[in-house]
């Protein structure tokens, strides 16, 4: 009875049977601090740069995390593809990536990205529901070496731009920060 979309089932009209129609697959909601992008595709563009990409994997059910990591001087320092490091990555950042088998509903699929030099998360995300995605902590640079920082409460790049409780639809496109 939770889906919207009903329909009474062909046949005696006092029939109390409803048949339910399913709603066709929408994107993903990520949850960025206390802010909200709804319908996404999983893409997150900082300062007009696709920097990020978060998908879902059904079986084992798993979050799968591709990205751009830069420094700030905004010079590429890392690539993550699909929760793997590349080979000129893995010296100095660490990925780990809890999937659904290991995964409790205290302690969901999640993936973190830490950085060996400086001892920072840089990136924490965790899979709540099958396509709500929260982004728990950022701690890094955008491709023009801005520092995009991440908390429960906002989301902030640079001095210049805080988001707090912000709420966008982006109608299957990326969430765009920035």
């Amino acid at each position: 009875m939770n889906n919207p979309l009903q329909i009474k089932s062909i046949g005696i009209t006092d029939s109390p049977e409803l048949i339910d129609i399913e709603k066709p697959e929408q994107g993903l909601e990520l949850h960025v601090g206390s802010n909200v992008f709804r319908n996404t595709n999983g893409v997150v563009k900082l300062q007009g740069k696709e920097q990020l990409v978060l998908e879902t994997q059904p079986q084992p059910l798993a979050l799968l995390l591709t990205m751009d990591l830069y420094d700030e001087q905004g010079t590429r320092v890392g690539h993550i593809r699909r929760n793997a490091l590349s080979a000129h990555s893995a010296g100095r950042f660490t990925i780990t990536a809890k999937a659904g088998g290991e995964a409790t509903p205290d302690d969901p699929p999640s993936v973190t990205v830490a950085d060996r030099i400086t001892g920072h998360t840089v990136f924490e995300a965790c899979l709540m529901q099958r396509r709500k995605i929260l982004i728990t902590v950022g701690h890094l640079y955008t491709h023009k070496g801005e520092l995009v920082t991440v908390s429960p409460h906002y989301c902030r790049i640079g001095t210049g731009l805080t988001l707090f409780g912000d709420v966008a639809e982006s109608r299957g496109s990326a969430a765009t920060i920035g």
